[in-house]
């Protein structure tokens, strides 16, 4: 947690989305709606800016903890910020490691943690800082505020960085400053007409190029199971063959060894080459539809 003198929390906070927003726009907060958080950003109400003594514990056990888990794992985690101006998205992070990229997420908690809370956030912060994983250090709070750092108390979670929910939070924030420009222009809207209205027609591509995209990650994935899958298999044939088992039997599978066989095809190349008059008697003219040819961006390297 960054201490609330720097500029980045407070200078920015109205006029970009922080890691602390993201789950009011996406519903998961119990403590503010859209609505009252779009009121804010828009400056249609002020925003109190109100520590506590859980913010102040925070801010005095979170490096603690940071210097903590870099001496026991040899990490090299420090805090940092990002400004993304193209979607109005701020980030500051407890730590971030890009020679092995990775986050530090820290969150000092009572009995019950919020978790879907705290792991959009990563999700956020992985994307802004372009790391590929996340460290959630939950560290659970004394009843008696002790500043002392206790190890006992502290738990490390693995956040893997998941392109799918980065791009509904992206989409989500997109939607929630359309909205706050209409909000801009209406003051008086009521909190169902604030959720009522979508982007605008003129961005339906973009709405569905997002979902192309979100499947098109998800194929890509399933690209690099299936080769795994392939390698599998041909190393397991080999075994077969070498030991002459015939057929394998797992609990829901059976296997069964297929012997290379031959088949018989025309080579329409050499046929051309060769005859191309006859080959062009035999041609056949076969309409192909249009398609839209998506290709994936590569990641850009860390820091």
């Amino acid at each position: 947690m960054f201490q609330t003198e720097d500029k980045n929390v407070i200078e920015n906070r109205r006029i970009f989305v922080g890691g602390s927003d993201v789950p009011i726009i996406l519903g998961l907060s119990k403590y503010k709606t859209p609505y009252e958080l779009a009121k804010e950003k828009t400056g249609l109400v002020p925003t109190v800016f109100d520590s506590n003594e859980y913010t102040v514990y925070g801010q005095v056990i979170e490096p603690q903890i940071r210097d903590y888990i870099n001496i026991i794992n040899e990490t090299n985690f420090k805090p940092d910020t990002v400004i993304n101006k193209e979607r109005n998205i701020r980030g500051n992070c407890d730590g971030a490691d890009y020679v092995e990229s990775l986050l530090l997420e820290i969150k000092s908690h009572g009995k019950n943690p919020t978790m879907d809370v705290y792991k959009v956030q990563m999700q956020l912060y992985m994307n802004e800082f372009n790391l590929a994983a996340g460290w959630l250090a939950l560290y659970e709070r004394p009843e008696n505020f002790d500043a002392e750092f206790d190890p006992e108390r502290l738990k490390i979670e693995v956040v893997h960085r998941d392109e799918v929910q980065i791009n509904e939070i992206l989409q989500a924030i997109g939607l929630f400053w359309h909205r706050c420009e209409a909000l801009k222009q209406n003051p008086e809207m009521s909190e169902a007409e604030f959720y009522s209205i979508t982007l605008e027609e003129k961005n339906e591509i973009a709405i569905v190029a997002s979902e192309v995209e979100k499947f098109e990650l998800q194929i890509q994935s399933y690209k690099e199971i299936e080769s795994q899958y392939k390698a599998m298999k041909d190393k397991l044939y080999q075994l077969m063959m070498e030991h002459k088992v015939k057929s394998f039997e797992t609990d829901r599978c059976t296997i069964t060894l297929v012997l290379p066989t031959e088949s018989t095809s025309i080579d329409t190349k050499a046929l051309r080459e060769s005859h191309p008059r006859i080959a062009k008697r035999f041609e056949k003219v076969t309409p192909k539809k249009g398609y839209t040819k998506v290709s994936v961006k590569k990641t850009k390297e860390a820091k």
